[in-house]
């Protein structure tokens, strides 16, 4: 089964393997996968080589793994979100157009003057009254993301529960006449304090997805911040990369 003179390496080789054998069904969504020991015997490798096998599994979707009971094949809820960084759509409009059927709870909102942090952002004054809300966004009854939301009242625009569980903010803006014309975003990671972890779903102190973003309108305007985490095992985006003309 396994070429060990091929230039593949022996871990890719099972890994390989492994991806038609979740392709072709053999494996069922939710199905435990043989354990290691029994994969080791199989095909004949160290332990170190079917982890690094199975890790990248894991890392792509196909498997997922759950603490003290082993490693599973993926099904549609568990394999990550992919999102693209080149359109500027709000995390819940991206949600909707792959299919998917997000579910909000909001668990604050209320208009009160502004974060020194989120008023420089937003090139308001300090202590500039702003809506903020606190939302958690679930797919198929699984936590997703949680979400910090500025909006300034100086906009205009009014705040239901009942609107921000039907749209997204982007929408919510341009149906009031501001157009959303541009974003700027940064992503890096954080660890999950104990709240965060409790509404994601996660070990306090995991690692989480943290992407920060202004919306920015007409003169360039900024109009909304962001702040939102995901479940790292949930979600990833992707970002198309072009190769330029070499210089001479």
């Amino acid at each position: 089964m396994l070429d060990p003179h091929s230039r593949m390496p022996l871990y890719h080789q099972i890994e390989s393997h492994l991806r038609e054998v979740i392709r072709s069904g053999k494996w069922q969504a939710g199905e435990a996968i043989p354990p290691e020991r029994l994969l080791i015997e199989q095909y004949g490798v160290s332990r170190i080589t079917i982890r690094q096998a199975l890790a990248n599994l894991v890392a792509a979707g196909l498997l997922y793994r759950k603490h003290g009971r082993g490693t599973f094949v993926a099904g549609a809820k568990e394999r990550p979100i992919t999102e693209s960084l080149a359109n500027l759509t709000g995390h819940l409009e991206e949600l909707q157009l792959r299919g998917l059927d997000p579910r909000v709870r909001v668990l604050a909102l209320e208009t009160r003057p502004m974060t020194v942090e989120v008023g420089e952002a937003l090139q308001r004054s300090p202590g500039a009254e702003g809506w903020y809300l606190y939302r958690i966004v679930t797919v198929e009854q699984q936590p997703l993301m949680l979400s910090t939301v500025w909006l300034p009242c100086d906009l205009g625009v009014e705040l239901t529960e009942e609107l921000l569980k039907q749209h997204g903010m982007a929408l919510l803006l341009t149906h009031n006449g501001i157009a959303p014309l541009r974003g700027s975003q940064r992503i890096g990671a954080m660890s999950a304090g104990p709240e965060e972890a409790r509404l994601l779903g996660v070990r306090a102190g995991e690692a989480v997805l943290r992407v920060s973003r202004v919306i920015h309108g007409a003169a360039d305007r900024p109009l909304v911040w962001f702040r939102t985490l995901y479940r790292s095992d949930r979600y990833e985006y992707e970002v198309e990369l072009k190769r330029g003309r070499p210089h001479a």
